[in-house]
């Protein structure tokens, strides 16, 4: 039988977020990181009335946030 303390050794948890220390973290206010919640740019688990956000979901977000999107159907787009 598995117990808990077994998955959770096997298992690398990851650290989660205030969305107060990814502000600071980005150089942003805590009001910017839930409007990027809201619009869909940054990815949250819900925990109640309450956002984390894992690692990964802010390499996520960043990566996308500096891509360039190039519309191929516009003359001279580059």
């Amino acid at each position: 039988m598995r117990t808990y303390e077994s998955i959770y050794e096997r298992n690398e948890m990851e650290k989660l977020y205030t969305p107060a220390e990814v502000a600071h973290h980005m150089g942003v206010t805590r009001e910017t990181v839930y409007s990027m919640i809201s619009r869909g740019q940054l990815d949250a688990f819900r925990f109640g009335r309450s956002r984390r956000i894992s690692e990964q979901q802010i390499k996520e977000s960043m990566s996308r946030r500096y891509q360039v999107v190039i519309d191929a159907t516009q003359p001279n787009a580059a």
